[in-house]
């Protein structure tokens, strides 16, 4: 069961459901003829994302597409509140499904964990290569906290966009600002009370609390990992540090690793120029030698 709807000439929504009846909201950039590159988000994130990214891929040749995990933006909220990790995986595979080839996969943060225990855990989905963002089996639980307590943080929303904005630059200062907060409105909803609240589900932070239970287990998905791997870190990174970094490559040897000097945890919404300048070199690589 699907529904297709296109917003204009280069990007296409489509929704797909799980077994489940979750309802995941997807969208496509490019030719759909071309190599498909699947991005996706980290926790507490939207698709909205990976709209520059997406675009940028599309009119480098590819077909990019992008997907709110349940929970988060225009997909489906769990309807008993109830959020467990091997639900979104098999989203992933579900969504990796319904693909008209196998993809490349970037995952940020949680979207990469998704993609990597996915594809190294039966039923395997098989994937060209993966762009890991910001994001190894093991990081630095503090930058976890950090994030969960700014989550928590206006359970009762917030009564003007500036003030969400203003909550924002409190967070990440280094952002560069954006007067317009376009970019913002896209991972808020206004609900009938006049207030702004965050475009995901308060109830995932119980998940998000118990995210280091699944390192052990990443660790071994990572020692199972052959296909073409980068993994793209922000120079200055709550989540993972050079220890991360190294032990990652201890067990995955054949990846690779890039970093973005100026960018945080959020790598590809702080400096997506710089971004894009490391992964799509690695994605020409991969497909280049995927069609000799």
């Amino acid at each position: 069961m699907e529904a297709v709807r296109k917003l204009n000439d280069d990007i296409r929504r489509r929704q797909i459901w799980t077994d489940d009846g979750i309802r995941l909201s997807l969208r496509y950039y490019g030719d759909d003829r071309a190599p498909c590159v699947l991005m996706a988000h980290g926790f507490g994130q939207t698709q909205y994302a990976w709209e520059e990214t997406g675009r940028r891929l599309a009119a480098a040749g590819w077909q990019a597409v992008s997907y709110d995990a349940r929970g988060h933006g225009e997909s489906d909220r769990a309807p008993s509140g109830e959020y467990d990790f091997e639900q979104f995986i098999e989203d992933f595979r579900r969504v990796c499904a319904s693909l008209p080839n196998r993809p490349a996969v970037i995952g940020a943060s949680m979207g990469g964990l998704t993609a990597l225990l996915a594809h190294s855990e039966k039923p395997k989905v098989d994937l060209s290569s993966l762009v890991l963002v910001d994001i190894a089996p093991r990081w630095d639980d503090s930058g976890v906290e950090a994030m969960l307590a700014f989550m928590r943080q206006n359970p009762k929303g917030f009564e003007t966009l500036d003030d969400a904005i203003e909550a924002v630059r409190g967070f990440l200062p280094h952002r560069r600002r954006n007067g317009s907060g376009d970019g913002l409105t896209r991972n808020l909803r206004q609900a009938s009370d006049g207030r702004w609240y965050w475009h995901w589900d308060p109830a995932m932070l119980a998940l998000a609390e118990k995210s280091s239970n699944l390192q052990s287990r990443l660790k071994s998905a990572s020692r199972r990992l052959k296909i073409p791997t980068l993994l793209v870190a922000g120079g200055q990174s709550e989540m993972i540090g050079q220890e991360h970094i190294e032990e990652f490559l201890k067990l995955a040897p054949h990846a690779e690793q890039a970093t973005v000097e100026e960018a945080s945890h959020m790598v590809a919404g702080d400096r997506n120029d710089h971004f894009m300048g490391a992964v799509t070199p690695f994605l020409k690589r991969q497909a280049a030698q995927g069609a000799s």
